[in-house]
């Protein structure tokens, strides 16, 4: 598998489980929120909190670094 594909996967498995998180976060704390509002503002919390991916070439290969906004710390996967 390439790089850029698994690199996608991960970000999308972990979007998507951030987004259920704070979906269902919010609907317990607001339990009469609008069902549009609700998701509108899950989806804009999540892109927020989600990592950001960068895939860097060095010479033993390509590398997936994945690093959160509140983090310092890059997560390195190959």
């Amino acid at each position: 598998m390439k790089t850029d594909t698994k690199a996608g996967i991960y970000v999308f498995i972990i979007f998507g489980v951030t987004y259920l998180l704070v979906r269902f976060g919010i609907q317990m704390m607001f339990e009469d929120i609008h069902t549009y509002l609700l998701s509108g503002i899950s989806a804009i919390i999540t892109v927020i909190l989600s990592p950001q991916r960068r895939i860097v070439k060095k010479q033993s290969g390509n590398e997936i670094q994945l690093k959160w906004l509140f983090s310092k710390k890059v997560i390195i996967l190959k």
